[in-house]
């Protein structure tokens, strides 16, 4: 690769700022491609690999990508960009050694923050101490507030959390440097590359749920005033179009985001205590008796058994390895979150002994509710099922994890 030396002109043709240069990356008979320079928090390209990869992934998917290189034992870089965002993974024989990202969702701090590892106290104070070109994690330990060993393992997951992350954008494109590449700081995943599509795709379905739930008519966001987060060029533009009675699709177009990263992003700025959001219907008590529906009793009392059938299922490994008051207590906290968004059906819901649920208290707030109850009880149950199936995956006491899922996966087609 050579640097291109560009008259005013065309570095004003090409868009580029002051300190943005280009470099040529490959250049045939019909076709040139160049390479912006320059840009900060951006990973470097490969200079002594062979570019043998380009593609649009609406029309090739980043998991049939990742997957023909993991099946071909394939050793390189790939890059993938998608307006201001840009996510790298380093790839030997097949698996993924390192993962980096310009986002600071995916930031180590962040992705502690969304784990439990660190308090939001110790992520502002950590953060306050913290001076580039440093190692932010350095600061986390020296402060006390994670050990080395906890370190190691937040840094493991963040690059994991990266990888997962890349599934859930249907727009965007892509770039594979084939040879052996070698990040500054290797951190080895002791997952393999097979098992990160898969609960990439897991989560993708999850966020596709969550965008659902936004694009309701009866969702409100508000963006909380005076919120000094370390926000990112695609969340500062969402956080500033939130408001003004705005709907999430007329925020998506303002701040020209697609919708599904839109919808990570939400979470996001809801875990930094940017955003709140909320629904129009609150309380059950609420809903006139007159408007409870009677037509389509039977499937919703059914849909609303089908899920907790596959949730004590979920739960039963679980409570068999540690008992069943730590997943009762965990259950609990999750359908707390889980009410914001679904209030008529889970706020205030109580979960017994080892996960249980009284499913007549909720099919008799389900056929309370107004609106599209089938659909409500399946995002609502969705939200739980999703993290029980996530919990089992990373419970380090739960031996092939995968292959409970297997053995149970004629229930979960069956929701």
């Amino acid at each position: 690769m050579q640097r291109v030396e560009l008259s005013d002109e065309q570095r004003r043709s090409f868009g580029l700022e002051a300190g943005e240069s280009v470099r040529l990356l490959d250049s045939r008979r019909r076709t040139i491609l160049l390479e912006r320079t320059g840009l900060p928090n951006s990973t470097a390209f490969p200079w002594d690999c062979d570019l043998s990869l380009s593609a649009d992934v609406r029309s090739f998917p980043l998991a049939d990508i990742l997957h023909f290189l993991h099946s071909s034992s394939r050793s390189g870089f790939l890059h993938f960009e998608a307006g201001d965002h840009e996510k790298s993974v380093f790839l030997h024989r097949g698996e993924v050694v390192f993962a980096a990202s310009n986002q600071s969702f995916d930031r180590l701090g962040n992705c502690l923050l969304r784990m439990g590892e660190i308090t939001a106290e110790q992520f502002e104070e950590a953060r306050a101490a913290y001076q580039p070109p440093g190692h932010f994690g350095k600061i986390l330990v020296e402060r006390g507030f994670l050990t080395p060993r906890e370190l190691w393992n937040g840094v493991k997951v963040q690059i994991e959390e990266i990888v997962r992350s890349l599934f859930s954008y249907d727009v965007g494109n892509v770039l594979f440097w084939e040879g052996e590449v070698r990040p500054d700081n290797v951190v080895r995943l002791s997952l393999p590359t097979r098992r990160l599509i898969a609960e990439g795709l897991r989560r993708r379905d999850e966020l596709i749920r969550f965008l659902a739930v936004l694009e309701g008519p009866r969702v409100r966001l508000e963006a909380t005033p005076g919120v000094q987060g370390d926000f990112s060029g695609s969340e500062r533009a969402l956080y500033e179009f939130l408001g003004e009675g705005r709907s999430f699709d007329e925020v998506c177009r303002l701040a020209a985001i697609e919708p599904l990263a839109a919808a990570r992003t939400v979470r996001h700025l809801q875990l930094l205590g940017a955003v709140t959001m909320s629904q129009s219907s609150t309380d059950v008590s609420d809903i006139p008796e007159e408007d409870v529906r009677k037509t389509g009793d039977d499937e919703v009392r059914t849909c609303i058994l089908d899920h907790l059938k596959l949730m004590s299922e979920l739960v039963a490994p679980v409570v068999a390895v540690e008992g069943a008051a730590g997943i009762t207590e965990r259950l609990g906290q999750v359908i707390e979150e889980a009410a914001q968004p679904y209030p008529v059906l889970l706020s205030g819901l109580e979960v017994g002994p080892g996960g249980a649920i009284d499913p007549e208290e909720l099919i008799s707030r389900a056929l309370r509710f107004p609106g599209e109850r089938d659909r409500e009880v399946r995002l609502a149950l969705g939200e739980l099922i999703s993290y029980l199936e996530f919990e089992i995956l990373n419970h380090p006491k739960i031996a092939n994890p995968e292959d409970f899922l297997d053995d149970i996966a004629s229930l979960r087609a069956q929701l």
